[in-house]
């Protein structure tokens, strides 16, 4: 279940939306919030740090109101070095549930000559990530609502791997009176045309009941779905067309060469879909 989590902060407009974010998470089971911010290190001397820390635990202050407000209990956590790195270890030494950003939406190519802190900790963090755009959080209302939407009509796509079986796990841990329903989603290249397709389809429709029972031991509505296609299409194809709230899915953490290379469908819905999307590792 949530907790615990942790929010990245760089004082950005884009991560106030975040934090505003996070504090629809009550409705998740989320009691408390670690925010974090990091303070690049490299080069600099210890009287600029100390500086630097000053200046960030003072705008401290101000960015977690939203947070306790919300009546979340909120821990503060100011840090040097490098940002990512810094971040994955606090995420590990708080003992946090899930890690809580936003993503700019950036292409692959962009992630190559630019980078991102946030997907580069979604794919190497060791508890789930959940992550939302940037710009679905200015367009909304209120982004508190987004969160507290999330679990309502969630999507878990499964391609059966031992990834894809721990979202699943992850998504029914979530508060039962949050979730309307799951859809188990698994994608087809094809229709079958030959025995030997038939046979596949069948496989697919008995473990995809299966893993509903899952589901349903929990007390929780869940649905088997068959799409045919591309994994990423068919999935943001099936949250257009069902009213999905929120995404959850597995990764195996390619790094930003080998996604160039042949894709991540757990990175391409972080930067498409339109909903938050939480990856577990």
């Amino acid at each position: 279940m949530l907790r615990t989590v942790m929010i990245p902060t760089d004082f950005s407009d884009e991560c106030d939306l975040v934090i505003r974010f996070a504090t629809g998470l009550a409705a998740l089971g989320v009691r408390r919030a670690v925010v974090a911010h990091v303070v690049e290190a490299s080069g600099l001397e210890g009287p600029v740090i100390a500086t630097k820390v000053d200046a960030a635990r003072d705008a401290m202050r101000e960015v977690i109101i939203p947070l306790k407000d919300a009546g979340l209990d909120v821990e503060v956590r100011i840090l040097a070095g490098q940002p990512y790195s810094e971040l994955l270890a606090l995420a590990a030494e708080a003992n946090v549930d899930a890690i809580v950003c936003g993503s700019s939406g950036k292409s692959v190519r962009d992630q190559l000559f630019v980078g991102s802190v946030s997907e580069r900790v979604a794919k190497e963090a060791a508890c789930p990530t959940l992550m939302i755009r940037y710009d679905l959080l200015r367009m909304a209302a209120d982004p508190a609502d987004l969160a507290r939407k999330f679990a309502s009509r969630l999507l878990v796509p499964t391609d059966f791997s031992g990834a894809a079986t721990r979202a699943l796990q992850t998504s029914v841990l979530l508060p039962a009176k949050a979730i309307a329903w799951i859809r188990i989603l698994h994608v087809l290249p094809a229709p079958p045309t030959d025995e030997r397709g038939r046979r596949t389809e069948m496989g697919a429709e008995f473990h995809l009941r299966n893993l509903a029972d899952l589901a349903k031991e929990k007390g929780i509505t869940a649905s088997p779905t068959l799409r045919y296609g591309t994994p990423e299409r068919e999935i943001l194809g099936e949250v257009h067309d069902s009213g999905i709230t929120g995404i959850v899915m597995g990764t195996r953490g390619r790094n930003a060469l080998a996604e160039a290379l042949v894709g991540s469908a757990s990175m391409t819905l972080v930067r498409q879909a339109s909903v938050p999307v939480m990856i577990v590792p």
